[in-house]
């Protein structure tokens, strides 16, 4: 320890279900709506360091420094779906359970419950003749299911019910 450690505030903990969801529902759509060519260049040619990038910048927001472990268990997966579109799927890593069925909806909404995170398990990027959609298979706070959820490019967070299992196959045909 050095001599002014001691007097050097901690930087605060963000917990990486958490920066999954900012990447989640605020990194990525901007780049799906607004930079896409450069998301698609990172992915298809450099697939190593598209794998973290997204991460390091969520990390960079809350002003934290990465984990360079939790930066390894990020994967884009591409591909075609037929019909002339392509995807981009950032797999995160696998959250921890979440039940909040034992929470009345006062607590939920009133801020009387400790706060959870709705972690994602995958977002998609659909790509076809220049346009874009944006879809996240993220977790249902009930029940241990999935929830399938669009952002629209003006930025509108649409939840679209429930989702298939959190399974990249399963989560691409839901979006087909």
């Amino acid at each position: 320890m050095g001599l002014f450690d001691r007097f050097r505030k901690p930087k605060p903990a963000v917990p990486l279900p958490q920066l999954c969801y900012d990447v989640a529902y605020f990194v990525l759509p901007h780049y799906a709506f607004n930079d896409l060519a450069k998301l698609a260049e990172l992915c298809l040619n450099t697939p190593t360091a598209a794998d973290p990038f997204f991460y390091v910048m969520a990390a960079q927001m809350r002003k934290v420094e990465p984990d360079a472990e939790d930066a390894k268990r990020f994967r884009w997966h591409h591909g075609q779906l037929g019909d002339g579109r392509e995807y981009f799927a950032l797999e995160y890593p696998t959250p921890p359970p979440v039940d909040m069925s034992e929470v009345s909806i006062e607590q939920m909404v009133g801020g009387g419950c400790t706060k959870l995170v709705l972690a994602p398990h995958f977002s998609a990027i659909l790509r076809q003749a220049g346009s874009a959609q944006y879809f996240i298979l993220g977790q249902a706070p009930i029940g241990g299911g999935t929830t399938l959820r669009c952002v629209l490019p003006e930025g509108a967070n649409c939840n679209l019910g429930p989702g298939p299992e959190p399974k990249l196959a399963s989560f691409l045909d839901a979006i087909r």
